[in-house]
């Protein structure tokens, strides 16, 4: 049987218990083994979210992370899933779309370099506010919130640079959205609201 944790909930009636850790669900899908270290600490060097780390901190943050080859047209995550980490575009290309009103909307188009589900380092049950599809051949960088944990645990110093960074790209997320709805606003003829201002 499982081990049944306190902060383990179950998610539906014929849904079991969530490990802590969600590495289990890319087994054999992300790899530990990679091909080239080194390209892969200049792939997370040049990403807002590590740019602080030094080269030392980068090489142990390589030994955390995931890799994954995504095939075209193949799901990354779905929309109201329970979000596990964020992701960093390798290679490839990414559609972001989210579901309304019976009507799949294309929200953007990311490419390498690109981060994307941030939020569900932070948030406790995060779940997906859009689906993310891979357009082409897609390597994708996967980063858990365990991993993030650990890192906060173990090299603090290295833990505070990422959460600062972290809250940096939240902060402009919030600005865009906000400048997004002001906008929307305006073209209805609403006034701005306090969430502009």
């Amino acid at each position: 049987g499982y081990m049944i944790h306190s902060r383990l909930l179950p998610f539906s009636p014929n849904y079991f218990y969530m490990p802590i850790h969600p590495h289990f669900l890319w087994a054999d899908l992300f790899k530990k083994g990679k091909n080239d270290p080194n390209n892969l600490v200049h792939i997370l060097k040049e990403n807002v979210l590590f740019q602080n780390l030094t080269h030392r901190e980068l090489t142990y943050l390589s030994g955390l992370v995931h890799e994954r080859v995504y095939q075209p047209d193949e799901p990354i995550f779905q929309q109201n899933d329970r979000g596990l980490g964020v992701y960093v575009i390798a290679e490839g290309r990414v559609a972001i779309k989210s579901q309304s009103l019976r009507q799949e909307v294309l929200v953007t188009t990311l490419t390498a370099g690109s981060l994307f589900g941030e939020i569900a380092l932070i948030e406790e049950e995060s779940m997906r506010t859009a689906s993310a599809i891979a357009m082409e051949k897609t390597v994708l960088i996967g980063f858990f919130k365990p991993d993030l944990v650990e890192i906060i645990e173990r090299k603090p110093a290295m833990g505070v640079k990422i959460l600062f960074q972290l809250a940096t790209v939240l902060g402009q997320r919030l600005i865009e959205t906000t400048h997004k709805i002001t906008l929307m606003k305006a073209e209805q003829g609403l006034p701005p609201g306090p969430l502009s201002q």
